[in-house]
């Protein structure tokens, strides 16, 4: 029961860790030619805090990991984090009519996470019942 949870929160912890925390907080135009990306040159400010908040929720993933069943409400954050992804991700697609390949992957990846969150979530609850 436990297992599915732990790797969940893990896999969570490294996706908010890795590829999105650490190149938003030392965002630099070489990072944003590495994905592809226009370099945001007035809003990089916001970009940094932003993987700050990042890096912070992936160490509270990677924490709670250890006793999911003691952390509940994490699992419910990192559930509610992706799912709200999906959300803003899937808003740029109908407010600009596009993305890039890049934002695509990263929504199938929030989709894949969300999925196992929310069925360990499920086994850890049938399981304290």
């Amino acid at each position: 029961m436990k297992r599915l949870a732990r790797f969940a929160l893990i896999l969570a912890a490294i996706v908010e860790i890795v590829p999105r925390g650490i190149p938003a907080l030392f965002g630099t135009p070489a990072i944003a030619r590495f994905f592809n990306l226009a370099y945001p040159q007035d809003y990089i400010p916001y970009v940094h805090a932003f993987g700050a908040v990042m890096i912070c929720l992936g160490i509270l993933f990677y924490v709670a990991a250890r006793a999911p069943e003691r952390h509940l409400l994490v699992l419910n954050i990192a559930i509610l984090r992706f799912v709200m992804g999906i959300g803003a991700q899937l808003g740029s697609y109908f407010q600009l009519g596009s993305l890039p390949v890049f934002w695509w992957v990263h929504m199938g990846i929030d989709v894949v996470l969300v999925v196992l969150l929310v069925a360990a979530r499920a086994r850890l609850s049938s399981a304290e019942a």
